[in-house]
């Protein structure tokens, strides 16, 4: 029976709050490294549910990637201008891939003829790092940016409360919006990196499904699988997840132990038939049993009471949030095939043929409807 584990992607900097609603379905989620001797993102007490790697550790030149690391992040002005990267709201993201590299080679002091002489596995392997890498930068100061408009929007909200009594002075706070989590690259560069890193990963082949919340990135893999095989994957199901919240990380890892046993034989029977379709493909029955453990998940799911309000409860839906689910794909082609096609790269026969078809679980969000 294949484990319901998955391997995140395509980013590398990854927190278990990120992806505490995905693990209520997964037994643990994986995910990449840069590079080893990081720290990690995840406490000591999540290793069993959550945990990361380098799939292709650095070993001797590990000293001078992180110099490097310093090195770009000095150069940040270099990189944030001209085709590389616009963060302001509003504009899309075109980081051109061709000025990252010169960006890279010119920070690592290379010539072309010196680049010219490593081999092209461990020159696109440096490269896929340090783009990687590069991601996570970014990534973090937009985070740091939205706690920032979040602090405002507090200060904001007191100044308001502390005007209240003040009626000749006109005043309406504006409200904090969250900024959607979005890839900080274009999606085909990250993908592209990360897709190198994983077809270097000796352990590659535990993995027959990937788990992403940036749906761009999963087109990615959906094209490439509709180019080799001229169809779209299948969806087999999609299940509802508990809403984000303000609950504590402990209390929801409670939550999600409670709720897993209670839903323990549905879990075992996803798992089992997830591991006969990965390794055979589909039968004319397999959408509708997996379309009976949806259903038997979805009562499971709105009868608890572990997440407070049940998601299916519409006089809840005040807030007209999304309502969070997980939809799981299957691909007529196995990982390797796919993320081989995606960064241009040969791979070898028997892990192409030999591997299970592919299983991508996106993380969604469908709009509730707005009442009142």
């Amino acid at each position: 029976m294949l484990p319901l584990t998955a391997l995140y992607f395509p980013r590398t900097s990854v927190s278990i709050r990120q992806v505490n609603q995905e693990l209520i379905f997964f037994d643990k989620i994986f995910h990449y490294l840069a590079a080893e001797s990081e720290e990690s993102s995840t406490d000591e007490a999540y290793t069993g549910l959550f945990e990361g790697y380098p799939p292709v550790p650095f070993q001797d030149d590990l000293d001078r990637f992180r110099q490097l690391i310093k090195e770009l992040k000095g150069n940040e002005a270099e990189f944030y201008s001209g085709h590389l990267s616009t963060i302001t709201a509003g504009n899309e993201k075109n980081h051109d891939e061709q000025s990252v590299i010169s960006l890279i080679q010119s920070i690592g002091g290379k010539s072309d003829a010196e680049a010219k002489e490593q081999s092209d596995i461990r020159e696109d392997l440096w490269r896929a790092r340090l783009l990687l890498k590069l991601a996570e930068i970014l990534y973090q100061e937009e985070l740091d940016l939205q706690k920032e408009l979040a602090t405002i929007s507090v200060k904001e909200q007191e100044l308001f409360e502390a005007l209240k009594g003040e009626p000749e002075i006109p005043f309406t706070p504006t409200p904090f919006q969250q900024m959607e989590s979005t890839l900080p690259m274009r999606p085909k560069i990250l993908v592209k990196a990360w897709a190198k890193l994983f077809l270097a990963d000796k352990q590659q082949g535990n993995y027959s499904m990937l788990v992403t919340d940036q749906s761009d990135a999963a087109e990615l893999l959906f094209d490439a699988n509709e180019t080799l095989t001229q169809k779209r994957p299948v969806r087999l199901f999609r299940i509802p997840l508990p809403a984000g919240g303000e609950m504590e990380l402990d209390a929801s890892i409670q939550a999600r132990t409670t709720f897993r046993e209670a839903a323990k034989e549905t879990l075992a029977r996803f798992g089992s038939l997830l591991s006969q379709t990965a390794a055979q493909g589909t039968t004319p029955d397999t959408l509708k049993n997996f379309s009976a453990l949806a259903a038997e998940w979805t009562r499971i799911f709105n009868d608890s009471k572990v997440w407070g309000h049940p998601a299916a409860n519409p006089a809840h839906k005040t807030n007209c949030l999304g309502e969070p689910h997980l939809e799981v794909y299957l691909c007529n082609e196995s990982l390797p095939s796919l993320l081989g096609h995606i960064c241009k790269a040969k791979v070898q026969p028997r892990a192409a043929t030999s591997s299970s078809l592919a299983l991508i679980a996106l993380k969604s969000s469908r709009k509730s409807t707005c009442k009142g």
